[in-house]
């Protein structure tokens, strides 16, 4: 095993299988994920599991209703290979099970979440918004737990819009308005 030298473009996800700790490979360049950097704050942890716990319940919800029969929501670290990208979103959705396999998630899922922190919310604000827009996840939800607000971005015509901005304790419909949740880490 071996380490990368972060920011250096032109690596492979064949280099990627071969680092020690967790890394995301966004473009051939190698970013730290949280097994190099300190873990996220308790309120970004806060954040995440109710997020989760939210998606859960509403796609179960769903489900009984006779809607997004298959999708699940999976929390990192989970991989999702996008062409030669591989990334760590915070929470991501994913209806089609054949993307589901034994390495993680392959392909573009329907919905992507990513916690803002200090140490990511620029990458998550450029280079995962780029990514994520040109593999054409649907659904692109960011949420800042120190500003208590979201922002859900949707495609169209190949170019991420913005949906909402919302305030702690809103309710935003995702998966196209299949599902709804409240944004809250409480």
């Amino acid at each position: 095993m071996s380490l990368p030298q972060p920011h250096h473009p032109g690596y492979t996800l064949e280099d990627w299988k071969t680092w020690e700790g967790h890394w995301e490979l966004i473009h051939g360049v190698a970013y730290p994920t949280y097994g190099m950097a300190p873990a996220p704050s308790l309120e970004h942890q806060r954040v995440s599991v109710h997020l989760a716990a939210e998606i859960l319940m509403a796609l179960k919800d769903a489900k009984r209703r006779g809607g997004s029969g298959g999708c699940e929501v999976f929390a990192a670290p989970v991989d999702v290979y996008l062409g030669e990208t591989v990334v760590q979103p915070d929470l991501v959705v994913v209806c089609d099970p054949g993307k589901k396999t034994e390495r993680g998630i392959e392909g573009a899922p329907e919905l992507v979440v990513e916690i803002l922190s200090p140490s990511t919310a620029s990458k998550d604000m450029t280079r995962k918004w780029w990514l994520y827009e040109a593999a054409g996840i649907p659904e692109y939800l960011v949420v800042d737990p120190d500003g208590r607000l979201g922002r859900l971005l949707r495609l169209e015509e190949g170019r991420y819009a913005e949906a909402a901005r919302l305030e702690w304790g809103e309710v935003v419909a995702l998966l196209g308005g299949r599902i709804q949740i409240t944004l809250a880490s409480e």
